[in-house]
């Protein structure tokens, strides 16, 4: 897999709780010191994805945005105007390629701009998942990839190896880097040899981090 090359160390506690989502209690009794992180979990409620995590989201595409060929995220928000995937849609160039897997029908997303495609599948079928971006989609690689699904330890593993389809200047976005234990562990354990990380852009909100690969000399 490739999160055990990508990691510092395993963050799975190899017992049920690996394969929960986001339990508050099943965080804070696992990790009791997050210290400044448990005030944000126990204080914050407000919207699912908020004004800064766009900013933030726009910041680090428009990196790439006029090289990037292809986007791919992982789990849709419902928040229809609000959301990651509007971001995308109304800042990159027409001929980019966004493609959307969610396990929920999301196919409304095609009539929000040009070149926007959406896969109804679980991210954990990778295998079969990859055969239709590639297959169906003709992408080999992505410039973008966004990590918003389920945020379980177990499941951003099983996401992060989308990554094999990672452009050598490309970044990956996560959300929820400070309210979930699956986000919240894996971005504050990358190998920050291999990869640029930016832990928690949003520390005020949910949270949402970005790394990309250090270029090698």
């Amino acid at each position: 897999m490739k999160w055990q090359d990508d990691l510092i160390k395993d963050v799975r506690s190899n017992t049920a709780a690996d394969d929960l989502c986001c339990g508050i209690d099943h965080y804070l009794d696992l990790w009791p010191e997050a210290g400044e992180e448990e005030t944000v979990l126990n204080t914050y409620s407000g919207e699912e994805i908020t004004d800064c995590n766009r900013s933030a989201l726009l910041e680090q595409f428009m990196k790439v945005r006029d090289n990037c060929k292809a986007i791919l995220e992982i789990g849709i928000g419902r928040n229809n105007t609000r959301s990651f995937a509007t971001v995308f849609a109304e800042n990159k160039k027409e001929e980019t390629v966004y493609i959307g897997l969610d396990i929920e029908d999301r196919s409304w997303l095609v009539e929000i701009g040009e070149n926007i495609n959406t896969i109804q599948g679980d991210s954990s079928d990778y295998e079969q998942m990859i055969d239709i971006i590639k297959n169906k989609f003709d992408v080999e690689e992505f410039d973008f990839i966004f990590i918003d699904g389920l945020h379980s330890i177990n499941q951003v593993l099983k996401d992060w190896e989308y990554t094999n389809l990672l452009s050598d200047k490309g970044i990956v976005g996560l959300h929820d880097t400070s309210h979930h234990i699956g986000p919240f562990l894996f971005v504050r354990n990358l190998d920050k040899k291999k990869w640029n990380v930016i832990e928690n852009a949003c520390p005020q909100d949910y949270g949402i981090g970005f790394a990309s690969k250090r270029v090698k000399k």
